[in-house]
């Protein structure tokens, strides 16, 4: 099957492992690092396409929906495995987390680079025949094709595929599949100033414009008609049209109208929304302009090209990801940090060192952000080069990151296709009761055919997918009135399942801004050096004290609009000094020569004395070194008005200042300061200096390394950080609930733990077990310390590279159990956070440990993650990466950020909730208009609401079908059937009306439970639910049958003909049915602890009221017309109809009294099930088989036992081992 880059995949979950063995026809790729992806080489068989087109269409084309559907069947249909060689097209098989694979089919694609025919060439289509000059071989002849690896290939032509909008391109020489790269892989600082110090020619122009392709990140928008036709091939609506095949057999014209428009109205609905979808995220994306080149020409931005030099003017939206040559820009990057703060670009070095996107993150203008000031020098332009265009930018992968979301493997949507095979199942024996019983009958073959399809149409009940989606629906819409918005629907069902949740510290729990508590500068006066006394006030400070000209120079803030802007940390810091920042008040147009375009000196005139001169005390900042997550730091190289020499100034953590400065200056007590201020949760910044006795000219070819490197500690800088009014209350609400809460960060190891104390991640009463990484030795090792109160408790101890297995019951219904009966609670067999049973200790580490434990540790990193609460210095990367971790031991993770480091984390997790309005929450399904916490309960509130109601539904729906399933399999015994208009009734007035209000239940506000609502449709409970259910509905008929045949005037019916379904057993099972579909409608509507009570849902309660209103009138005294209509026989003694209701009102209570006692009473609540089932579900669950593992004395290495009193959680250490 030919297919294009928008194929959407066929999805299939593996539990076990799989080998792969590579060969010429097989390659591992690596475009996308969240997936393991491996492509197979094929080539069309002429033979086999044509025996499978000729025996697809002899079939009348049903195998061609069957390979609508599975797509990678027609490929092994009509071709061969081969190598890439000889290969007409690729197999791509993605595997995420090593269990749900996605196939994609591609073709290979050959494009000769010279052969622009067919390009959109604006702006330089007559630039040929305008220039005369000779053509430049090396320039135009050999244009090198960039991969990804850093590798070039020089050729004329050359074969491609593309995947998720990325080309693959065949290298011949090293035969394997590369990604094409931005002209920056492989390419050092000084290649790339190279690159830009001439216009490309037109002629390479071209070529790299045929290579990249256009410029622009197309989103496809499918026609309503293709749309259209995708639903209807959808294999629900195949089966839909074959239903009303079968009926229009019948004939049952009224019901098959009926459920033409049910049916009509969910395909408008899901085309209607796809294509609302698919518009709105074109014209969020979709966006070009005029871009001016270096050369003087102006372009349509769509026809720029990575190599191309372009000028940027003084505001400006970009779109392509460049690197900046000359002068400076200040950005807007809130499109891709959710940060609208100020970004200061500044020009990259012309040194020889290999570029990193991440390391030189300072000089690259990435595409959708906006340039909103640019200040060039010189006479020199502000000159850009452009590195990567369209769906390779930065913009591009958030926009493919939308286009091709991650697998979501959701138990309940998996059961629910499993649920569909049982009933087909169940379709298939009713299918030989019919032809049996029929054949019996001597009914003719045609009769025969017609009643057994009749009654598979029956089991698979036809608005189940439209009543799915209510649900969602209504609670996308009670959280849009919380003022949180939904990108994705799916994801409120896989909220409702989430046990864990991921903070981020800063902007998520603590407020943005910070503010000034003082300084704690270096000591002079002693030696070895030390700090002193801290001060409060910065601005106290001598003016030339070399902290405070670091706190007022070491920043990237700006002027907009005569207003200083930037970093919030930079704001306050600055503001703190009494210093004020100048910028040359000189128009963009004018041209003027300037080294430092940024002043800052003190408010008040300060002169120093330079050579017997008396100068202001004016400070130039020269050059700035963006702060960067990973490197941990930021620094400016500056120079005092008047002297000779340059002064470097850098801030940032200080355990990794401390590594750059010179031994003898850092202060003996730094890290006992340090912590005295990090463990009350402030945010300490240190500070350090550097004298460089360099040119300008020299300083321009440094490196970063070079310039931050022997300095001269100076001080701390003391920032303050205040939690959010409503984390600690919903922190607490969490962990009540028995969700594992853990905190992300960048921050200090320390005042993240202080912050975790102060919020309630971290108990007063749990030892904190520190693990930190020694990474001087060349196999790194791990260290344990542990406190208690702020206490130290045991000796500091290595970590062991394997665990030691025992089962302390912990975790496990063995525990519970015994807890439960010792406290005399209602404990859960899996409230494995329960204080009574979890050891009381919490682990807390620093990103580098992460990274150590990652590498060295792997046989002990799910237990050490199992316990984590505290996760500091961490950078994007590994906040995913734990993410993953905590989704590969059985929980469901939220992730909740402000988007600024955690767009990775908040794709990656089952929930991502974004506190950020701004584009970077694309990344997240949930966000937030209010910038608090409170979201996180309130979506995990309408989450289990919704899965409740999912859940209800579907067992609605399903008991609805197989009720009715009962009803026509038992009146078919009398060879009678329910008549059109019955199924009219039940159909369109009882079910289709119940489930279009069952949803408007509200979610529960009272406390959160410590259970999560079932994910499993296969479960225990819902299967015991269902049996129970459908063995009442099936006494409750039999019973209605059975008082019929004790009346006297009672004569069997007999078989009249196809029409003739008259009769007292039709009325006897018609009318009793009736009333156990509302029954079904009440049993199923859960409450507490998910939803409100059903009663508070007036919608469905008034439809309930009205249709048992009309159900008694209908069963006891119709009028004549309406007995008609539904073409029923009603009795000749009332009495019967007082039994349908007196069996309908015992089975009303029995059907209540199974589902709200036994089933969410005892065997949800009180968990009375089996316990193997119950042990089973521990096996398959790794945080939960870990949990009950562990020990008190995990990670502990001392004599003494620490013992709880339960009574006053009071805490003890006893050397003697007791109390």
């Amino acid at each position: 099957m030919d297919s294009d880059d928008d194929i959407q995949p066929l999805i299939d979950y593996e539990g076990s492992s799989r080998e792969l063995y590579l060969e010429l026809n097989a390659q591992l790729i690596s475009t996308d690092p969240e997936f393991e992806q491996v492509v197979y080489g094929y080539h069309k068989s002429r033979w086999r396409s044509i025996l499978t087109y000729t025996f697809s269409t002899l079939l009348c084309g049903i195998p061609f929906l069957v390979f609508h559907w599975c797509p990678t069947w027609l490929l092994y249909a009509t071709s061969v495995r081969c190598s890439f060689q000889i290969a007409d097209c690729v197999l791509v098989v993605e595997t995420y987390q090593k269990k749900c694979k996605s196939f994609y089919i591609h073709k290979i694609l050959h494009k000769n680079i010279a052969d622009a025919s067919g390009l959109l060439n604006q702006g330089f289509i007559d630039e040929g025949d305008n220039e005369k000059e000779p053509i430049e071989c090396a320039d135009t002849i050999h244009t090198p094709i960039h991969l990804d690896d850093g590798s070039t290939l020089n050729v004329q032509s050359y074969r491609y595929f593309r995947h998720k909008k990325q080309s693959l391109i065949w290298d011949g020489t090293r035969a394997q599949w590369c990604r094409l790269a931005g002209v920056e892989s492989g390419a050092t600082c000084a290649q790339l100033h190279a690159a830009g110090a001439t216009p490309p020619s037109s002629e390479r122009r071209v070529r790299m414009l045929n290579i990249y392709g256009l410029n622009e990140i197309n989103v496809p928008v499918q026609s309503i008609m293709t749309l259209i036709l995708l639903e209807v091939f959808n294999p629900f609506y195949v089966f839909q049209l074959f239903t009303i095949a079968v009926w229009l057999a019948e004939p049952y014209y009224y019901y098959c109208i009926a459920v033409v428009l049910m049916s009509t109205f969910g395909v408008a609905t899901s085309v209607i929304q796809t294509k609302k979808n698919q518009t709105s995220l074109r014209a969020t994306v979709e966006a070009h302009d005029t871009v001016e080149l270096w050369d003087g020409r102006r372009v349509d931005s769509r026809c720029v090209a990575p190599g191309d030099v372009v000028v940027l003017p003084g505001r400006c939206t970009l779109h392509f990801d460049a690197a900046l040559l000359s002068g400076q820009a200040v950005l807007n990057e809130s499109m891709l940090t959710g940060e609208s703060v100020p970004v200061t670009k500044t020009a990259l070095l012309r040194v020889d060192r290999q570029f990193s996107l991440k390391e030189h993150a300072s000089s690259i203008l990435f595409c959708g952000t906006r340039v909103i000031q640019t200040r060039y020098y010189n006479n020199e332009p502000v000159r850009a080069l452009v590195l990567r265009t369209g769906y390779n930018t930065s913009k591009g992968q958030l926009v493919r990151s939308i286009l091709y979301p991650v697998p979501a493997d959701f138990k309940f949507d998996r059961d629910s296709y499993k649920w569909i095979i049982i009933l087909a199942f169940i379709a298939m024996l009713g299918l030989a009761y019919t032809v049996a019983l029929k054949a019996y009958r001597a009914l003719s073959p045609g009769d025969i055919a017609i009643k057994a399809l009749d009654i598979i149409t029956i089991v698979i009940p036809p608005a189940l997918p439209a009543a799915m989606t209510v649900g969602r629906l209504y609670a996308v819409s009670r959280l849009k009135k919380a003022r949180i918005a939904c990108l994705n629907t799916r994801a409120v069902n896989v909220s409702g399942s989430i046990d864990c949740v991921c903070f981020d510290k800063t902007g998520t729990l603590t407020e943005d801004g910070l503010d000034m508590w003082g300084v704690v500068p270096v000591s002079s006066a002693t030696n070895p050096p030390r700090l002193g006394t801290p001060q409060r006030d910065p601005s106290k400070l001598n003016e030339l004290h070399p902290l405070k000209l670091a706190m007022a120079t070491c920043h990237s803030l700006t002027l907009l609009d005569a207003e200083l802007a930037g970093d919030p940390l930079d704001l306050k810091m600055f503001e703190s000094t009494g210093w004020v920042l100048e910028e040359p008040d000189v128009p963009e147009s004018t041209n003027y020569e300037i080294l430092t375009p940024t002043i800052v000196k003190p408010k008040k005139t300060t002169n120093i004395d330079v050579d017997d001169i008396h100068l202001p005390l004016e400070v130039g900042i020269v050059q700035q070194h963006q702060f960067v997550s990973s490197l941990q730091r930021a620094s400016v190289v500056a120079r005092v008005l008047g002297e000779d020499v340059l002064r470097v100034y850098c801030k940032g953590a200080p355990e990794m200042l401390r590594t750059l400065c010179v031994p003898d200056t850092v202060p003996h007590n730094l890290y006992e300061v340090l912590n005295s201020y990090a463990e009350k949760g402030y945010r300490v910044i240190a500070c350090a200096t550097r004298v460089l006795e360099v040119t300008t000219k020299q300083l321009q070819k440094m490196n970063r390394e070079e310039v931050e490197r022997d300095l001269e500690f100076l001080g701390l800088v003391i920032m303050e950080n205040r939690l959010k009014g409503a984390t600690t209350g919903i922190i607490r609400e969490l962990k009540e609930a028995n969700i594992h809460v853990v905190m992300i960060t960048g921050d200090n190891i320390l005042t993240a733990v202080s912050v975790a104390k102060e919020c309630g991640i971290l108990r007063s009463d749990e030892r904190v077990v520190l693990l930190h990484a020694d990474v001087e030795d060349k196999t790194p090792l791990v260290y344990c310390e542990s406190t208690l109160h702020g206490a130290t408790v045991g000796r500091r101890r290595p970590l062991e590279r394997e665990w030691r297995s025992m089962d302390s019951g912990r975790g496990s219904w063995r525990s519970a159990s015994a807890s439960a009966s010792a406290e005399g609670s209602h404990t859960n067999s899996f409230d494995v956070e329960a204080t009574s049973s979890e050891p009381r200790y919490k682990i807390v580490m620093t990103g580098d440990t992460w990274k150590v434990l990652r590498d060295h540790y792997p046989n002990v990193l799910s237990r050490v993650v199992a316990k984590g609460a505290v996760f500091a210095r961490m950078t994007s990367d590994q906040k995913q990466q734990l993410i993953i971790e905590y989704q590969a031991l059985g929980y469901y993770v939220g992730m909740c950020g402000d988007g600024a480091n955690d767009c990775g984390a908040l794709r990656a997790a089952h929930t991502g909730i974004s506190l950020s309005e701004l584009e970077s929450s694309v990344a997240a399904p949930f966000t937030s208009a209010n910038p608090d916490i409170v979201c996180v309960a309130r979506v995990l509130r309408e989450g289990r609401a919704a899965l409740s109601t999912s859940f209800g539904v579907f067992k609605f729906m399903v008991a609805y079908s197989l009720t009715e399933f009962f009803s026509v399999a038992f009146l078919y015994y009398f060879d009678s059937n329910l008549t059109d208009f019955q199924f009219l009734f039940i159909d369109v007035a009882l079910i289709v009306n119940f489930a279009f209000f069952f949803g408007m239940t509200e979610a529960y506000t009272g406390k959160l439970c410590k259970n999560p609502p079932l994910t499993s449709l296969l479960g225990i409970i819902p299967l015991f639910s269902m049996l129970g259910q459908m063995i009442l509905i099936g006494v409750g008929q039999y019973l209605s049958y059975y008082a019929l045949t004790l009346f006297p005037w009672y004569v069997r019916h007999t078989y009249e003909g196809d029409e003739a379904n008259e009769c007292w057993e039709n009325y006897a099972i018609f009318a009793v049915s009736m009333f156990q579909y509302i029954i079904l409608a009440i049993a199923f509507s859960h409450g507490s602890p998910y939803r409100k009570s059903v009663v508070t849902n007036k919608q469905l309660m008034i439809s309930i009221l009205i249709m048992t209103a009309i159900c008694i009138y209908i069963a006891v005294t119709p009028a004549e017309w309406i007995a008609s209509f539904l073409q029923l026989r009603m009795p000749k003694d009332s009495l019967l109809s007082y039994i349908v209701l007196a069996l309908a009102s015992f089975n009303l209570l029995l059907a209540l009294f199974f589902e709200r006692v036994i089933i969410e009473y005892l065997m949800e609540y009180k968990r009375f099930i089996p316990n193997c089932l119950k042990e089973k579900q521990i096996r398959k669950t790794p945080h939960l088989s870990i949990k009950r593992q562990l020990t008190d004395m995990d990670y502990l290495d001392c004599d003494s036992v620490i013992k709880y009193d339960r009574e006053t959680n009071d805490s003890a250490i006893d050397s003697s081992g007791a109390r």
